[in-house]
Order: C-alpha cells, then structure tokens, then sequence
C-alpha cells in the first residue's frame, strides 16, 4: 500500500464458527475500534463482477481466496475507509477477522499492521462449531455453510492453515479465550483482556497522554 504507516491492530483468530464475526462486530461499536471482517468484505462485493466470480469459485467450495486476491481487497477496502474517515490510523485500531489466514498472509502483512494482541477464540468440540455454523446459515441466508462437506473442508483448512499461523507472531500477544462459553461472557473475557492492556499502556505513558481503548 501507498501508506507506510503501520496499523495498529488487534486480530481474532478461531476456526469457522468459534464467534469471531459475533466478538468483532460488537467489539467495533467501541470507541476508537474499526472492525473489518474479510468474510463480510467477500460477502459485499457484487457476485456478478471481476471479484466477485473469482471469490465464489473458492468459497462455494469451502476453500480460501488466493492471497494475492484477498490482499488485493483487503487494501482496497481499508483505503474506502480511509478516504471516508471510518479509519484514522493515528486515532483507530483495527479488529481484524479472517485476515490474515495463512503464514504468508501474515509475511504480507506485516510492514503495515502492528499488531498489538491477539484474541485466539478456542473451541474444541467441532461439532458445536458446525452447529452455530448452520444456524448461522439459516439467519443470514449463507447457504455454503449448511452443507456438510464444505463445513468440514472449512474446519480442516483452519486447522492445516490458519491455526499454523500464530506461530508467527509473538507468543505473549496471543491471548486465549474460550469460545464454547456464551457470547457475553466470551465479549467479557476480551474486555477483561483490553482493559489489562491498556493499564498496561498508560502506565508506561505521561498521564497527559490521552489513551483510547487499548
């Protein structure tokens, strides 16, 4: 990207249905927090066109977008929110879900996020995460996530792919949240974390910085 500065970020990592899209977008109503969800960016773009068809080729299948392709948006989308001033990187963090989802993704990335903490959503029982998958299929219309064969090539790529890629950053930003909890105790668990962290920063800092929320 043009810009060299570095977004500071926060990621949330999880396989297909351990709430990542539920926690981000609620965790993007706080202030000073832009959450970007690559699956809701996918899902926007019109199906019929350039992006589109090659998107729907990988996800009917329950495969990933090529890097090349998922980068290309993800730029193009975090530069609508800048020219909007949804996103002031000297102001904003970034919440960032579904990207990045492979280690050279997160080679890609890095010279533009700073990442600050990592919330890892855990959930073990594959079944109840193919459960909330489904249901979330039939209030959202997702018709790709209620069929069985995709759901388990979802889960299996997550875990030969993206689960690998925390390994690529810091082991003491990475924090683990059990995700088979309720929602809001889940949401409690990140707060809890985010408001750690940001005693952290200001503890560190001149009282006369003003701090946002992490």
């Amino acid at each position: 990207m043009a810009n060299p500065q570095k977004y500071r970020t926060i990621l949330l990592f999880g396989m297909p249905g351990s709430g990542k899209g539920t926690q981000g977008s609620v965790l993007g109503q706080l202030p000073d927090l832009v959450h970007v969800s690559m699956g809701d960016v996918f899902r926007k773009i019109p199906k019929y066109g350039q992006f589109g068809q090659q998107i729907a080729r990988y996800t009917s299948n329950g495969a990933l977008v090529p890097d090349d392709l998922t980068v290309k948006i993800w730029e193009r989308h975090v530069q609508i929110l800048e020219m909007q001033e949804l996103l002031l990187p000297n102001q904003h963090t970034l919440i960032l879900d579904g990207v990045p989802r492979n280690f050279a993704q997160a080679e890609r990335l890095d010279p533009i996020l700073d990442v600050v903490q990592i919330f890892h959503l855990v959930i073990n029982d594959t079944v109840k995460a193919s459960e909330r998958l489904k249901a979330r299929a039939l209030r959202e219309n997702r018709l790709d996530d209620m069929n069985e064969e995709v759901i388990r090539r979802r889960l299996n790529t997550y875990y030969e792919e993206t689960f690998k890629t925390l390994s690529f950053y810091p082991k003491d930003v990475i924090y683990e949240v059990d995700a088979s909890l309720p929602p809001l105790e889940v949401l409690g668990s990140i707060v809890n974390r985010l408001t750690e962290v940001q005693m952290l920063r200001q503890s560190r800092r001149p009282s006369s910085i003003s701090e946002s929320v992490v």
